[in-house]
């Protein structure tokens, strides 16, 4: 009889050594191209601010208190018959390694643990994981959403290797990848399942065996489900020249495919393994795209170019890739204009989708209307959404190959680098960003010693100044790759970045048209039903609300929602009244407002809006992706 999870006895756990390197200790295979910026890896003695605080929540309110056994390892043990869900259990494997990594709490690293083991319990003879019963033939790996699993078990189990250090799990994930490699060619309709993360899960797991077999079959083995995400092709072979497809333009499925692409590109250096992310990111950009104001995408799943905020859309899945894959190619091409993307989805998008008592999750998070939390803890959005929070302490600060430091995005934090010549600097930040755009930045070298430090100037502010003690203020320009300050550091020296945020009346497109957006720095704000009751009484249609913009003053205090939270009172009327009646009061918060309906309403003169800066008429960073 099998051993119950929640009595398994304490199993020991060997953390990895958190240093500078996130990865490089794992890889056995070398890459053709190398990443222009090398991710530098925070733990939770060195990462706080709102980003901080948000993992925190999440690991503590959500991953600890979720129940493993009855949902993740209960379905594989018993296998019911017409069982045709998706579990999500590698995805929940992947994101408790990184919790164990970023925290060094033995608890985290034993719930991780725990589950692995007791899911590799559940294992056939012939390798076989999964929660459907066998079929003659194997058939039962041709249903979905068996090969889902077993793919995401594949990233959960490598991952665990190189976050927690653990030999056994590494040799787990050969041997589920193996069964894969076996069990899949001979599935009868393979282009009748999901293989969202299939090319993802066996390169990486090649990054780390130096194995050519997976390499091959995430490369050249034909996969995608034409029914419903994207094209049937090879990873290798795959081009996008169409997002409107009726049964071939799923967001998340493109997404993580051109993901996987840019991991290929690394390995292969083939430029034609970039022409999908070149496409994709052009139509999302571009004027009219099909990217949403809150940093997310997709309508039912799909790319779409109404710009429709009600209902199914803005994918939890799609959030999390999006940020992935932006964070991808920052990493490859250096460019810290990727970093307004990922911020601007992540206090936005990605942070709305998180109960703000942190134990729930939203499977999508619209911009009009109201939202909900999604009802189970497993399935895609909950999964993806852990594991890309997980991530973010890897988007916080680079480094080049010779040595630079890059700070990419704001928030409190302070780490060590390692620098050439076996010296050190310690890089602090001391901000409440994205409450306010200003950053302290203490640089503190083990002795005086020359580097550059490179940082992102958002693309929403042009007035942004630098100030190093002791010397005037400086402007610097944003819509540059990164700025760069190379000089002789001293202990001691201070930088100030201080980016004003004023009010922004972004235009809206497509069914948005006439529309603005209200925005402070990368954040985006709504009318909530919680500070709007009085109001929503009188009106059914808050988006029709006419906003006088003289009216907006500045924004106050607000923590209901976040410790730091801000909140703006304004006036308005509604769409053709009598200009001689009363003005009604309303108040606009922060988009993380769980009971946010309306992002978009109308001012009396269009003229004063301004062109979203993430987008542009040619598509902004699409239109020519910088590979040296």
């Amino acid at each position: 009889m099998r051993t119950p999870f929640i009595r398994l006895g304490v199993l020991v756990v060997v953390l990895a050594i958190q240093g500078n390197t996130a990865l490089g200790e794992a890889n056995k295979a070398k890459p053709k191209v190398e990443d222009k910026l090398r991710s530098v890896r925070l733990t939770q003695g060195e990462l706080s601010g709102e980003i901080g605080r948000r993992l925190d929540e999440l690991i503590e309110k959500n991953f600890m208190v979720i129940d493993l056994e009855r949902d993740f390892v209960e379905p594989f043990r018993k296998r019911p018959a017409g069982d045709r869900r998706y579990i999500g259990v590698g995805k929940v494997i992947d994101a408790g390694s990184r919790f164990a990594a970023y925290t060094g709490d033995p608890r985290v690293a034993r719930r991780t643990a725990r589950l692995i083991e007791e899911l590799m319990k559940t294992r056939d003879a012939d390798g076989y994981l999964g929660h459907m019963p066998v079929e003659p033939d194997g058939q039962q790996n041709g249903r979905n959403w068996i090969l889902h699993d077993q793919e995401y078990s594949v990233l959960g189990l490598v991952d665990h290797w190189r976050y927690c250090g653990d030999r056994k799990s590494l040799d787990y994930a050969r041997e589920v990848a193996d069964y894969i490699l076996k069990s899949f060619p001979r599935v009868a309709q393979r282009d009748r399942v999901c293989t969202a993360g299939l090319p993802e899960a066996m390169l990486t797991l090649y990054g780390c065996t130096g194995d050519r077999r997976y390499l091959t079959f995430a490369a050249d083995m034909p996969h995608g489900f034409p029914h419903g995400e994207t094209e049937h092709a090879s990873l290798r072979k795959w081009r996008k020249d169409n997002l409107t497809g009726p049964t071939t333009s799923h967001v998340y499925v493109n997404v993580a495919r051109c993901y996987a692409q840019t991991m290929l590109y690394r390995w292969e250096g083939d430029e034609g393994l970039l022409e999908a992310s070149r496409f994709v990111l052009r139509e999302l950009t571009r004027r009219g795209g099909c990217l949403f104001v809150i940093g997310s995408a997709s309508d039912g799943e799909r790319f779409s170019y109404t710009q429709n905020g009600r209902g199914p859309v803005a994918e939890s899945c799609v959030t999390d890739y999006l940020i992935r894959w932006f964070g991808s190619l920052l990493r490859l091409e250096g460019d810290l204009r990727y970093g307004d993307l990922i911020e601007r989805a992540v206090y936005n998008a990605l942070f709305a989708a998180q109960d703000p008592a942190g134990r729930r999750i939203r499977y999508f998070t619209p911009f009009e209307g109201p939202r909900r939390y999604f009802e189970n803890d497993g399935f895609c959005c909950p999964g993806n959404h852990r594991r890309i929070i997980a991530e973010l302490p890897e988007m916080v600060y680079y480094q080049t190959a010779d040595g630079a430091v890059v700070l990419n995005l704001f928030t409190q934090s302070k780490k060590t680098f390692a620098l050439p010549g076996g010296r050190s600097v310690t890089i602090q930040q001391e901000t409440d960003y994205p409450t306010s755009g200003v950053v302290k930045i203490q640089v503190t070298p083990s002795e005086p010693t020359e580097f550059s430090l490179r940082l992102r100037i958002p693309r929403w502010c042009p007035k942004a100044t630098l100030t190093l003690a002791g010397e005037p203020a400086r402007p610097v320009a944003p819509g540059a790759k990164y700025f760069e300050l190379r000089r002789t550091w001293s202990p001691g020296d201070t930088l100030t970045l201080d980016m004003p945020m004023p009010w922004r009346l972004v235009r809206g497109h497509q069914t948005q048209e006439g529309r603005v957006a209200l925005m402070r720095g990368p954040v985006v704000y709504c009318i909530g039903t919680a500070q709007n009751t009085e109001l929503l009484k009188k009106i059914k249609a808050p988006n029709d609300l006419v906003l006088d913009p003289t009216s907006l003053g500045r924004p106050v205090a607000d923590p209901s929602v976040r410790p730091d939270g801000l909140k703006v009172s304004a006036t308005a009327r509604l769409v053709g009244s009598d200009k001689s009646s009363p003005p009604l009061a309303v108040v606009l918060t922060e988009f993380v407002d769980p009971t946010g309906v309306a992002t978009y309403f109308r001012i009396p003169d269009l003229s004063v809006a301004v062109e979203d800066e993430l987008i542009s008429a040619a598509g902004g960073l699409g239109t020519g992706v910088d590979i040296e």
